[in-house]
């Protein structure tokens, strides 16, 4: 996917400015979302423990922005932080299977749900039967059609696809179109980034 540089740091200048005046304070735990999206899959559903560290490129409207981002699944919870540039943290999500925290740039909510981000790395990275197994109660369907995509539904309309460029997401570049809320991402891996933070850093 393309993005123009300008836009990009113009994102990234926004969303720097908002981190300027100091860490976003954690929310408060709160319950899963409503069905707005799929259902957030328990840490221990993903069947091991695996992170990953990753660039982020996205696209919402006129709106474009480059994060690098840590992931992290083990069993008892997951943990993504997103970092700008500049090693600033822009969000930090941790989800443990009944409750989850965010922490966010003010300036970013405007570019970026930090809740939506979640679930479609869960939906990209999890092993299909189990997202199946999961998703069915609540009116979601997901399938690999072939060729390195997986594709999502609700009452038969797609709300989401994922091309795949390598057989392990984990490790590899993959694609999320969100056709709900009219947004794309472009993930790859980066080795270079250091995978110390913790969604506890300030």
């Amino acid at each position: 996917m393309k993005l123009v540089r300008s836009a990009i740091a113009f994102a990234l200048c926004a969303i720097s400015a908002a981190l300027t005046t100091g860490c976003a304070a954690p929310a408060a735990a709160t319950r899963q979302p409503a069905q707005e999206q799929p259902p957030l899959l328990p840490p221990a559903t993903l069947g091991d423990s695996r992170d990953s560290v990753q660039i982020l490129r996205g696209a919402f409207g006129e709106h474009e922005f480059v994060l690098r981002c840590v992931v992290r699944a083990s069993p008892e919870r997951i943990e993504v932080i997103g970092l700008t540039a500049l090693g600033q943290r822009a969000f930090a999500i941790r989800w443990n299977g009944s409750d989850w925290n965010v922490a966010a740039a003010p300036m970013l909510p405007d570019l970026l749900k930090p809740q939506w981000l979640l679930a479609d790395l869960q939906l990209a990275l999890w092993p299909l039967a189990r997202l199946q197994a999961a998703y069915a109660p609540a009116g979601w369907q997901v399938a690999e059609p072939g060729g390195g995509v997986r594709r999502l539904r609700h009452g038969g309309r797609l709300v989401a696809e994922v091309h795949y460029g390598d057989a392990d997401p984990w490790r590899g570049r993959y694609w999320i179109t969100n056709l709900r809320y009219g947004y794309a991402l472009a993930i790859e891996p980066d080795s270079g980034v250091d995978a110390t933070p913790s969604a506890n850093d300030h």
